[in-house]
């Protein structure tokens, strides 16, 4: 073989590996996905996703200081607001009918049965109670049963008119009692 030849050959050699290296570079660029336009197009749906997913967790985002206040605020409901005794919710009604300038005509108090979803040592009691009066004292009583600062949750309102102005207004409602047993009652 002579010098042209193998310079020949070798030259024949290299065009044939730049033509390869051509061929799988343009694959490359024509292949789906790999364009700039497509890269872009993933990229901006990676980043919706990514702000998507941050909108779903921000709520939790704090969530061990947000834990710590609310143990805090529990403990705080338990001590302000949930009584002792069963006389501190009979004063709290009694104190409630002199300030509206209603009558209670009776109350009865029903220990709920134990749920399984209750809160540990709180005792759920349902009052059923009957006030009469004018009118707008019964709806003071109402407020004031709301905006009490032990914790009433009202059910039932039946209101009925009486001779006089007057009007007798049923309700129920219960409130709760801590450090009673949840077997009492049942």
């Amino acid at each position: 073989m002579t010098n042209l030849q193998q310079v020949r050959t070798r030259f024949t050699i290299i065009v044939g590996v730049l033509v390869t290296i051509c061929l799988v570079l343009l694959g490359y660029l024509l292949w789906p996905g790999t364009r700039i336009s497509s890269q872009r197009a993933q990229e901006e749906t990676l980043q919706q996703q990514y702000h998507s997913l941050g909108r779903e967790v921000a709520p939790l985002r704090g969530m061990d200081q947000k834990l710590i206040k609310t143990r805090a605020d529990i403990k705080d409901l338990y001590r302000d607001r949930i009584p002792n005794r069963a006389s501190q919710i009979s004063q709290e009604v009694e104190k409630l009918t002199k300030e509206t300038s209603v009558t209670a005509q009776s109350i009865h108090f029903i220990p709920a049965k134990p749920d399984k979803g209750d809160l540990p040592d709180v005792q759920v009691l349902e009052i059923d109670t009957t006030v009469v009066g004018e009118y707008a004292n019964v709806a003071r009583f109402i407020n004031a049963l709301e905006q009490s600062k032990m914790f009433f949750v009202i059910n039932q309102v039946t209101l009925n008119g009486q001779e006089g102005g007057q009007v007798s207004l049923q309700i129920k409602f219960q409130t709760f009692l801590k450090g009673a047993g949840q077997n009492s009652g049942t």
